[in-house]
């Protein structure tokens, strides 16, 4: 082991408290690596308490770590670990895997640590899990069922597992006294699923107590059964109602995550009022973050975003009732294969999803998106009549799982359509939230990354939201009842 003075001979031994830039990818404008540089404040004193308390300094610090860890361009790891040395650690110290190119669907992640000494006695190993822009991980995420796996998303499991050896063999070799130690763990996305599940492994099996390990992830997925979620207090997840990467693989199976969810606003969680007052200085914040970024972009969510994507988890939940099904009934191995045709690990577009499940069966393929592509400029009488001609098009006998998805989504349009014509009948607004949901998707198709719907997950949302209001205003950590109006 590695004599400890090495690498803490005064040139990482001051405390550091400032403001620090953060490189990162902007998110609008999808497949372009275009750079911005946002300003984040950081300081030793985040971990002179419990982490089993909530720093919402700590949170946005966080946040912008793993903005930091995305891959950008050819640069590998070149901004993570700049804004690393920025904070105080000593670059002998930092390590990094696999931010080339991965193998679609090994089930790894890339990842950096590195080390500081804190003022005392203890050091610091911030643990960034890359969360944007990997390469084969991309397929991973669909890896969710395993029979070997039987109590976590397999995918980001497996993922963690490898962070978790990685992370135990640095610690040894870097000669670290466990006990002094203090690890800062974050992660977006995917890399927020993959934090999750590495850091309740650490608060369990490593022996340092989980007042010391820090976790914080934004926009998780779902990633452990109910079964054995365990208590985790120091593990804090912000997600967002109206973003649907936090409600996979699919809350119906029983799966939750690790921790303390932390719910940001949605009118149907906190009511119009209290909603329309922290999304006034929600949008303030995004527009100077954009503005900062160069970018004009506003935020601009569908009315009642998250009760239409209730409405379509309905759907998703009948058409995928049990995990076993999504496993064996070739669906898993669909998304997989979807997700392997299309590698950057970026962007998923509704378009191009739709032509793949419906490759060979061209007439219907383009029933479909010629439907979509011109939806804004059909009538209602219109619109019901071209859904309406879509079921024959069906290839007989046919129940591949791309099929039975596409059924799915027809079953959505031929609803809507059915309801649309009653209303137009009663005068009502019996088809206000399948009107909504149907806007969300059209739009998705149209404009894909900067869609709605696609926009919930952008990590400068996320980001604006954090900064919108205090904690005490911003979360509930209370249960969400979805609303059904299937």
């Amino acid at each position: 082991m590695t004599d400890l003075k090495f690498y803490f001979d005064g040139t990482n031994g001051k405390p550091f408290e400032g403001e620090v830039a953060v490189s990162t990818l902007i998110a609008k404008l999808g497949e372009a690596d275009d750079v911005g540089s946002l300003p984040f404040e950081y300081s030793d004193s985040f971990f002179s308490g419990s982490a089993c308390s909530y720093n919402h300094k700590l949170a946005i610090m966080s946040m912008g770590m793993t903005m930091s860890s995305f891959t950008i361009k050819n640069g590998g790891d070149k901004y993570i670990r700049s804004l690393l040395h920025d904070i105080g650690c000593d670059d002998r110290t930092i390590e990094s895997k696999k931010f080339g190119e991965q193998k679609p669907c090994d089930d790894t992640c890339g990842y950096i640590f590195a080390a500081k000494r804190l003022p005392g006695d203890n050091y610091l190993i911030p643990v960034v899990i890359r969360s944007h822009r990997y390469g084969g991980e991309w397929v991973s995420n669909a890896h969710a069922v395993e029979e070997g796996c039987p109590d976590f998303a397999a995918g980001f499991k497996a993922a963690a597992d490898g962070v978790y050896s990685a992370l135990l063999d640095y610690i040894a070799r870097r000669g670290f006294d466990r006990s002094k130690l203090k690890l800062w763990i974050c992660g977006f996305s995917r890399g927020g699923a993959v934090s999750n599940l590495l850091g309740a492994r650490l608060s369990f099996e490593s022996g340092i107590s989980k007042d010391n390990i820090f976790v914080y992830t934004i926009a998780s997925p779902l990633t452990v059964y109910d079964r054995r979620a365990g208590f985790t207090d120091n593990i804090f997840n912000i997600v967002s109602e109206m973003d649907m990467v936090p409600r996979m693989p699919l809350r119906y199976w029983g799966l939750r995550r690790y921790g303390t969810d932390l719910w940001l606003p949605c009118k149907a969680r906190r009511g119009a009022e209290e909603y329309d007052r922290l999304l006034e200085a929600m949008r303030s914040r995004f527009a100077e973050i954009m503005l900062a970024l160069g970018v004009e972009a506003e935020y601009t969510p569908i009315d009642d975003q998250e009760q239409a994507l209730d409405l379509f988890f309905d759907y998703v939940d009948d058409l995928l009732d049990c995990p076993e099904k999504y496993r064996d009934g070739g669906y898993q191995q669909l998304f997989m294969e979807y997700l392997q045709s299309k590698i950057s690990g970026g962007i998923f577009e509704l378009r191009k999803f739709l032509r793949f499940l419906l490759s060979g069966n061209e007439e219907m393929a383009d029933g479909f998106c010629s439907l979509i592509e011109q939806w804004h400029e059909l009538k209602p009488i219109e619109k019901v009549q071209r859904i309406g001609s879509l079921p024959a098009k069906r290839k007989p006998g046919d129940k591949s799982p791309a099929t039975e998805i596409i059924f799915m989504c027809l079953g959505i349009l031929l609803r809507y359509a059915a309801k649309l014509t009653a209303t137009k009948v009663t005068g009502g607004t019996q088809d206000y939230f399948y009107d909504q949901l149907v806007a969300l998707l059209v739009d998705a198709y149209h404009n894909a990354e900067s869609s709605a719907l696609m926009q919930q997950h952008w990590p400068e949302v996320y980001l604006a939201w954090l900064k919108a209001a205090p904690e005490s205003e911003l979360f509930r950590t209370d249960s969400y009842s979805r609303i059904s109006v299937k």
